[in-house]
């Protein structure tokens, strides 16, 4: 019973583990930080917020909240670009449209920038829409890649679950007993 238990959960892990991994990638994981608050940007007022924090190479996601400046109304209807080149020297531009589809909020846009070098980055965010044109940047530090993190992050949590099950078995064969079986003296139908 002990092993079947054991080769149960081993399954679930072997399920879970690369689940989480691919999930670690997408916008909002990993933590997020607000890059600009409420920034004027033409007829528009601006909210962009990036993740992971610290953003990593190839995996650069911008979150941007779009409002009208005169109204506060939220702003869905308009087109959002995103550019990002190096903030020194030269160095490839990298751009994408910021869509709904991947914005973890609805009425927000978002994009995924590949950024290809670590360094400092600058931003740029284009909103184009009914009330007309307006655009914002701004800097941020882009790290090397780590795997550490993903490592850490779920590794420690499996090594915990794994270690439980080995104390458990532990606990059982010192009292001599597998688990579901009846104490001495105990009545097992009960």
């Amino acid at each position: 019973m002990a092993r079947r238990w054991m080769a149960a959960l081993a399954l679930l892990l072997l399920w879970l583990v690369p689940a989480r991994l691919a999930e670690a990638a997408g916008p909002g994981q990993g933590g997020r930080q607000i890059q600009l608050e409420d920034e004027p940007a033409g007829p528009y007022v601006v909210r962009v917020v990036t993740s992971p924090t610290p953003p990593r190479v190839e995996n650069l996601y911008l979150e941007v909240r779009v409002t009208e400046a005169a109204t506060g109304r939220v702003v869905t209807d308009a087109r959002v670009f995103a550019a990002a080149a190096p903030a020194e020297g030269d160095g490839p531009l990298v751009e994408a449209e910021a869509t709904h589809d991947i914005a973890p909020i609805p009425t927000e846009y978002a994009a995924h920038l590949v950024v290809p070098t670590a360094g400092t980055w600058r931003v740029r965010v284009r909103v184009e829409g009914a009330e007309g044109t307006g655009e914002v940047t701004f800097l941020v530090r882009v790290l090397e890649p780590s795997s550490l993190g993903a490592v850490v992050s779920v590794g420690l949590p499996v090594a915990g679950l794994v270690a439980l099950g080995v104390i458990f078995l532990l606990l059982q064969r010192r009292h001599g007993r597998s688990p579901g079986a009846a104490a001495p003296g105990e009545d097992s139908r009960a």
